[in-house]
């Protein structure tokens, strides 16, 4: 054991005496040498740039061996809006000493601690970050030298040849990358990089890997760059990019031009919520609910401040699909556009400000409805109206110029089985048109407009449906469930309001409404229109009672949340039932003058219907009083209306 122990301890002191002597050794090569001044003169000859090391330079035997430089400074270009390109606090350059005998360096390891890299693009679209050799001044045409030559240097000053210098490995520690596009007024800034890479020659493949902080969060990097003189040289080259991060996943194989700063290739992205990762990047959402967690396939270019993916398979929240669009940002909100084609979705969670808690199926074509829960009707004759705040907040959260191609979509307690519709959204205000709506066995089209900029917002639709299935169509969209038959409805309304009690009372406008061979459930207007006393008898107005019909029509018009008509029409095999009449939304209550006749024109019983919902009282009115008192109001809404347009 003592033999081995003598035999390390020998060993040790063999390699301790060599390490000093190749210490001492450096230290008297770079001692003869110039070193600033040869450093300086061999960077900026190589790009273009003026270097000043301000600091101490010498010797360096840690975290490498060779040549060390305090102060580094390397000029930004002409009109830079940053004062310098590079500034590091200490440059570390690691060689081989054996070719520093042949005045040659072969730099093993440059290690640049607390560096400062300021890239930038200006207003013509020219970056900073591409280096060329410093013009010489061209030799006069008839040379008259006036001073004797420069002396040869004697051997006893001998140069360093750092053109002759090649690269193994680069290391950043504690570094400040910061970016900005003068052609958008925007850039960013990541701290804390520490990153190192291997570099055997610049037209090989070198790899990248290391960490970054950016808005303090770590983000880890692995980037590989095909021939990284090309990107020196403003050329294309391959790139490989790997990104993990708490709030984004992403792997890009393409290639980059770096004289602009452009990506593109074959993506995978993903994260836990795109609303966390939209306001880590400087781009929040203004309020909403959802938009949660993520993923993304596809082609991708990275360019002038924009995301544009192609044929790209995408999931958010409970929505995913399929499409061309583009991410990029306006007025310091996320901008979305393009063609989108999604899958079956539930748009209640952000009716009601409670975001989905599941996240959408991966491929488009497999999602289903997940129904959460479904907000109030907008109209509903049966539950009183509320004044809960409706929350618009998700249409102020971005912008957007979209064509979207929809499978079945749930809206509050609706059902839209396919439909077409282009969408501009802009601060708040949504302008979209609705193509080639299929739903409850009928077709639908029309215009919806909402402004939410405000703190009432104003809503205008536009809407025409028809062959709609009337009993499910109205008691979905207004929990009306008494009539039956094929449905053509078209309507205008506007209205403005906070909440449901507000928006009600507010409407105005003009609605045509048609149903065919159908059925009014819980009531037969024939018996009624018999005898006032059939009237009274339970079966006549029972909810199992009916009134089978050939045809209902008629044309409302619409102010203060008040329906007005003038030309309400029954038709069935015995009578034609022509009807004036008032719907208050607001009051909640209901006032018909009805005036049957048999097919040949005779008068069978004029009566009325009036009264709060669900206790509405049958009368017979022979005098014309109740035509009178209805018409009067029918006139009324009618000239509030025609006003209201104008």
């Amino acid at each position: 054991m003592a033999a081995v122990r003598n035999w390390l301890l020998g060993l040790l002191g063999v390699l301790f005496v060599l390490a000093a002597v190749f210490a001492a050794g450096l230290y008297f090569l770079v001692s003869r040498l110039d070193v600033r001044a040869e450093v300086e003169r061999a960077v900026e000859g190589a790009t273009g740039r003026d270097l000043t090391l301000s600091g101490d330079v010498g010797v360096s035997y840690w975290p490498v061996l060779g040549l060390h430089a305090a102060g580094a400074k390397l000029a930004n270009v002409e009109g830079g809006r940053a004062p310098a390109f590079l500034t590091a606090e200490d440059i570390h350059v690691g060689v081989e000493l054996w070719p520093l005998w042949e005045r040659r360096v072969v730099v093993r390891r440059l290690v640049l601690q607390k560096p400062a890299i300021a890239l930038e693009v200006d207003q013509e679209g020219r970056p900073n970050w591409i280096f060329g050799p410093r013009r010489r001044p061209a030799p006069p045409s008839a040379p008259a030298p006036t001073t004797p030559a420069a002396p040869a240097p004697r051997p006893s000053e001998p140069t360093l040849d750092v053109t002759r210098a090649t690269l193994r490995q680069l290391d950043i520690s504690d570094g400040e990358v910061s970016f900005f596009d003068a052609r958008r007024g925007a850039g960013w800034v990541v701290g804390g990089v520490d990153i190192s890479s291997d570099l055997s020659n610049l037209e090989l493949p070198m790899r990248v890997a290391g960490e970054v902080l950016f808005n303090e969060r770590p983000v880890e990097l692995d980037i590989e760059v095909a021939r990284p003189g090309a990107a020196l040289r403003g050329e294309p080259t391959g790139i490989k990019l790997n990104i993990e991060s708490a709030l984004l996943t992403a792997r890009l194989d393409g290639a980059t031009i770096a004289a602009s700063g452009e990506l593109s290739g074959a993506v995978t992205a993903s994260g836990p919520s795109l609303r966390q990762l939209a306001a880590w990047s400087g781009a929040p959402f203004q309020g909403g609910v959802g938009l949660e967690q993520f993923e993304v396939t596809g082609r991708l270019a990275i360019g002038g401040g924009r995301y544009d993916f192609t044929n790209a398979a995408f999931s958010l929240d409970r929505i995913s699909g399929r499409g061309d669009f583009v991410l990029a940002q306006h007025g310091g909100k996320p901008y979305f556009s393009g063609r989108l084609q999604l899958a079956d979705f539930d748009l209640n969670p952000y009716l009601v400000g409670q975001a989905p808690s599941q996240p959408a199926p991966a491929t488009a074509g497999e999602a289903s409805i997940a129904v959460v829960a479904a907000p109030a009707r907008a109209i509903d004759v049966r539950a009183a109206p509320t004044q809960t705040p409706i929350d618009f907040s998700g249409v102020r959260a971005f912008n957007a110029d979209l064509e979207l191609i929809t499978g079945a979509v749930l809206v509050q307690h609706m059902r839209v089985d396919s439909a077409r519709l282009n969408m501009v959204l802009h601060d708040g205000k949504l302008a979209a048109t609705l193509h080639n709506l299929t739903l409850y066995g009928g077709s639908g089209r029309g215009r919806l407009e909402l402004d939410a900029s405000g703190e009432a917002p104003l809503m205008v639709q536009q809407l025409a449906f028809s062959g709609l299935d009337a009993r499910n169509f109205l008691t979905d969209a207004a929990n009306f469930s008494n009539i039956e038959g094929r449905v053509d409805l078209n309507l205008d309304l506007r209205t403005q309001g906070r909440n449901q009690v507000e928006m009600i009372n507010a409407a105005d406008g003009a609605a045509h409404l048609e149903v065919i061979g159908g059925v009014l459930n819980g009531v037969d207007l024939g018996g009624v229109s018999r005898t006032i006393r059939n009237a009274l008898r339970g079966e006549l107005i029972a909810p199992e009672a009916r009134t089978p019909f050939q045809g209902f029509s008629a044309t409302f018009a619409i102010a203060d949340g008040v329906l007005a008509s003038e030309n309400l029409n029954f038709t069935t095999a015995e009578l034609r039932i022509p009807a004036i009449g008032i719907i208050d939304l607001p009051a909640r209550r209901l006032d018909l003058r009805l005036a049957p006749r048999s097919p040949r024109g005779g008068l069978v019983f004029p009566f009325s219907i009036r009264g709060p919902w669900g206790q509405v009282d049958y009368k017979w009115d022979g005098g014309g009083a109740a035509q009178r008192e209805v018409l009067t109001r029918v006139r009324q809404v009618q000239a509030a209306a025609r006003a209201g347009q104008n």
